[in-house]
């Protein structure tokens, strides 16, 4: 999860530079989404634990969610992906390939 982190960080300073912030307007901006973005990753690793039992909307919430923070600080190949995955039916099939695609390196 960090490694997604890190690397959105890395990604949202140079997108929002290219689209016209300037430094004063970056920081806050990617502070904040930042902190959105680990809280996020954190209600999707509890929603993950026992996938099965949760309801699919809310696990599909979730995703809409993280898959706009993400487009919105630049980190968009990560976010097709999550995108790709919403346009499953099979939340175990979701679920494990969340699990290998944002947590298996932990």
């Amino acid at each position: 999860m960090q490694n997604i982190i890190d690397e959105t960080e890395k990604r949202a300073y140079i997108f929002l530079k290219e689209f016209g912030f300037n430094e004063d307007e970056v920081v806050p901006v990617v502070t904040k989404g930042i902190f959105e973005l680990g809280n996020t990753l954190e209600k999707l690793r509890t929603l993950l634990v026992s996938c099965h039992e949760h309801d699919a909307e809310v696990l599909d919430d979730t995703l809409h969610a993280l898959k706009g923070l993400l487009f919105q600080l630049g980190n968009h190949a990560l976010a097709e992906k999550i995108e790709e995955l919403r346009s499953n039916d099979d939340i175990t099939e979701i679920c494990k390939e969340l699990n290998k695609k944002l947590f298996q390196a932990e």
